[in-house]
């Protein structure tokens, strides 16, 4: 084979196998869902050190008597799942766990998060992201409302909570 013959050869190769990788495109590509609000874990627990807590109430209902506890819920590192999660009980005694969170994001790019509470589990049902005028566009959460179980040992009762923590 020629020199002129291998090198025609190369190129034809080389041009069909361009041609095959540009036709070929997955049957299943979709495009990326956008991160709205909450689609990313550092949105949760922030980029930078120190963490900014999450405070609010858990208030739980158990045969007409209402109980309200303080709650913090406050990311461990930058950019991690890992959550602390405090309970202030009636007794003044704050019982609290540190424990990795899972993230789910919907199709619209919202998440929501699991996590343990100090005596069982706990889960948004909805989140919000607050916008500055530095920072139109955040994804930064800045509430979240949910179920967590009771913190006293005694009860396994789910409550609703409400925490907020300020835009940056």
């Amino acid at each position: 084979m020629s020199h002129r013959t291998r090198t025609s050869a190369l190129v034809v190769a080389a041009s069909l196998a361009m041609t095959t990788l540009c036709a070929a495109s997955p049957a299943t590509a979709k495009a990326a869902t956008p991160n709205k609000c909450g689609g990313v874990i550092s949105d949760f627990s922030g980029t930078v050190a120190p963490a900014v807590p999450f405070t609010g109430t858990l208030t739980v209902v158990i045969d007409n008597n209402t109980f309200k506890y303080p709650i913090t819920i406050t990311s461990q590192a930058p950019n991690s799942n890992i959550l602390q999660v405090n309970a202030k009980l009636q007794s003044d005694q704050e019982v609290s766990t540190t424990s990795s969170f899972s993230l789910e994001v919907d199709n619209l790019g919202r998440g929501k998060i699991f996590f343990q509470s100090p005596t069982g589990y706990g889960r948004t049902t909805s989140i919000h992201c607050d916008t500055t005028p530095l920072n139109p566009q955040s994804t930064r959460v800045t509430q979240m409302t949910g179920k967590m179980t009771d913190p006293t040992i005694t009860n396994k009762a789910q409550g609703d909570f409400t925490v907020t923590r300020p835009a940056l």
